[in-house]
């Protein structure tokens, strides 16, 4: 109770509330799954896999996958440059939408993000290798072959060594490789360039040097992430201050 002057009535406490919005409610820690561990609300962590390999997601890669191979092949045998274009659109164009529907649909698996790499593999060494038929072009093809293959399939496999649903949520762990890499920008550049240069510009050199500039990113990537330090025995993404005590 507030204390008046003396003589002077007493004025009751008055109570000012300092936010007047809605609380948000509490985020939802229960695990995915019964025996699976707790969520702890960090998007992308791996605690959020639900742990289910038959899902529309992977659904759709397989699907992207094996239409894709066949409209290559059928480019191959009869040597059709729109059924080859056609090849390269599904495949392009279904990886971008299984990743989709994994987010929309709440869908996101450790297997689905390995199981898209491995596909994406199959279905790009396909279309370059019968591009060689319609473009002699192999210097800038080799090249893209050896970064996509030998380098960039392990890179992109070693995110999954961390907590994380998938590579697209490595910036939890470090955000330079990330952005080198798995950002989208980096994705369709990694994936498209190169195409786009060998059908566009007369000049193949132009090509050879963009699929050389990419693998030497590719390879000073993969030693960053070689040099991170890997968590242990935990199904959580490290915390800002941890993942900065991380690097090496």
């Amino acid at each position: 109770m507030q204390r008046a002057p003396s003589g002077a009535p007493e004025l009751p406490e008055v109570t000012v509330a300092h936010q007047t919005a809605p609380r948000p409610a509490p985020a939802d820690h229960t695990p995915r799954r019964p025996g699976l561990p707790a969520r702890c609300g960090v998007r992308g962590c791996g605690c959020e896999d639900p742990r289910q390999l038959l899902n529309a997601a992977n659904l759709v890669t397989v699907l992207r996958t094996v239409a894709s191979l066949a409209l290559v092949t059928v480019a191959a045998v009869q040597h059709s440059w729109p059924w080859l274009l056609a090849g390269y659109l599904t495949y392009w164009i279904g990886d971008s939408a299984d990743g989709n529907i994994a987010r929309w649909r709440d869908q996101e698996t450790r297997f689905g993000a390995v199981f898209d790499v491995v596909c994406d593999r199959i279905n790009c060494i396909s279309c370059a290798l019968v591009l060689l038929l319609f473009i002699d072009a192999p210097w800038p093809i080799a090249v893209f072959l050896f970064q996509f293959v030998v380098v960039d399939l392990p890179l992109t496999l070693l995110p999954m060594r961390w907590p994380v649903l998938s590579p697209n949520y490595f910036y939890l762990i470090d955000k330079v490789a990330y952005t080198l890499n798995w950002h989208v920008v980096a994705k369709v550049t990694n994936t498209t360039l190169l195409i786009t240069l060998l059908v566009f510009v007369p000049d193949q050199r132009v090509a050879l040097v963009a699929a050389s500039i990419v693998l030497v990113v590719k390879l000073w990537s993969l030693g960053r992430v070689l040099r991170l330090t890997v968590p242990k025995d935990t199904p959580h993404v490290p915390q800002p201050s941890e993942g900065a005590a991380a690097r090496a």
